[in-house]
């Protein structure tokens, strides 16, 4: 079973777009928390101890900022 991609987005952010670029490349279904539409986001971010996006959970794993090769490792597991 695919474990559930969430990406913590804000708006205007290259970074975060990037990231979304590669999900969809790699044909990954994934949610987009977007804190500039929706600040709850960022306090379920918060209380994970994070104040920054991009951030990406793969289940229950958390890739802080730009980090694209852990990223695909984690998909490819």
């Amino acid at each position: 079973m695919a474990k559930k991609i969430i990406l913590y987005s804000t708006t205007g952010c290259p970074l975060c777009e990037r990231y979304k670029t590669l999900l969809n490349g790699a044909k990954r279904t994934f949610e987009e928390r977007n804190t500039t539409e929706n600040p709850n986001f960022l306090q379920e971010l918060g209380a994970r101890g994070i104040f920054a996006v991009p951030t990406v959970l793969v289940g229950d794993d958390v890739v802080q900022g730009f980090r694209p090769n852990t990223l695909n490792e984690l998909l490819a597991a």
